[in-house]
């Protein structure tokens, strides 16, 4: 049991390390939360309790596009309700129907293609927020 525990804490530690080495602590550039699902990223910008901004940007948080690109959003709860997406300049804007509350507790579920690359599906846990590994202590020497 001890080793099954220290195995599972080794992983996820690697995970977060891994997420946070691509940046995924810190606001996109639209204020959003960042994914990395393949060769881009994904960056979702709450707007309010049922509504979401999706930009998918290339490897250095640039350039969002919605050429030869598609989205797909679901909420992972009992009923797994999809979003009704649609693009607006160079994001998605993705909204639930009105008996979904995004501020609430749950998951989120995207699988993006941005450019023709088709990326992995990442999660985007609710309420949406930034976590906060070291306390806030990164400026004090």
């Amino acid at each position: 049991m001890k080793n099954l525990t220290s195995l599972f804490l080794a992983t996820l530690i690697l995970k977060l390390n891994v997420a946070f080495a691509h940046g995924e602590n810190k606001p996109g550039p639209h204020g959003g939360i960042i994914r990395m699902p393949g060769t881009f990223h994904t960056e979702v910008v709450p707007l309010g309790k049922t509504t979401i901004k999706i930009f998918l940007l290339d490897m250095e948080w640039k350039n969002p596009s919605i050429n030869n690109s598609e989205i797909q959003v679901i909420l992972n709860n009992k009923s797994k309700e999809r979003a009704q997406c649609r693009t607006s300049d160079n994001y998605y804007l993705c909204s639930f129907s009105k008996s979904v509350d995004l501020t609430k507790k749950g998951e989120l579920k995207i699988l993006a293609q941005r450019e023709g690359q088709k990326g992995a599906e990442v999660s985007y846990f609710l309420p949406l927020k930034f976590e906060v590994i070291d306390g806030g202590h990164e400026g004090h020497h």
